[in-house]
């Protein structure tokens, strides 16, 4: 027996390829170890990733969405300061309308009686004295429609201008903020 134990006293190849085999299942798995680490490390920085693409995404739909209703808005806002716009210049123009449609039945009606009194003058004297008088009364009935339809102009335009001039100083203040 105690050259059993003798014999199995130790072999250095026998050691050398032990202590080579602990060596590799040791490095193996300190290898294992590391690729698991750098995977988990991976799979962190592709969550943070995905986390901060999808934060960005839905910050951006946000803003887009937020600009795109604004815009809408302002778009339907000019839209109405237009149509306001364009529905007080219609109303001046059919202000002025009347006033024109006015004075021609108020001149003709005049002219009527003009011509009345032009076929029962009797001297020259009388025809040059209505002559006269007429001539007055057309330049003072035309100073006059002159006056009322620049006043109808005047006024036509200011509320023309109105809702747009509005529309332009809102849209102003809201792009100055």
């Amino acid at each position: 027996m105690a050259t059993n134990k003798a014999n199995k006293v130790s072999n250095p190849a026998e050691e050398a390829v032990t202590a080579a085999l602990k060596a590799t299942e040791e490095y193996t798995a300190k290898g294992v170890e590391a690729v698991e680490a750098a995977i988990a490390m991976g799979e962190d920085a592709v969550k943070e990733g995905m986390d901060k693409a999808d934060a960005f995404a839905k910050d951006q739909t946000s803003a887009f969405q937020s600009g795109y209703t604004q815009a809408a808005t302002y778009a339907a806002d000019n839209l109405d300061a237009a149509f306001n716009a364009a529905k007080e210049a219609n109303q001046g123009w059919n202000n002025y309308a009347q006033q024109v449609m006015d004075y021609t039945k108020k001149a003709f009606a005049e002219n009527m009686v003009v011509a009345e009194k032009f076929a029962a003058a009797k001297t020259p004297e009388d025809f040059a004295n209505l002559q006269s008088e007429v001539a007055n009364k057309a330049a003072n009935r035309l100073s006059g429609q002159a006056t009322k339809l620049n006043d109808i102009a005047q006024k036509s335009a200011a509320k023309t201008v109105e809702p747009l001039k509005a529309q332009a100083e809102k849209n102003l203040k809201t792009f100055s903020a």
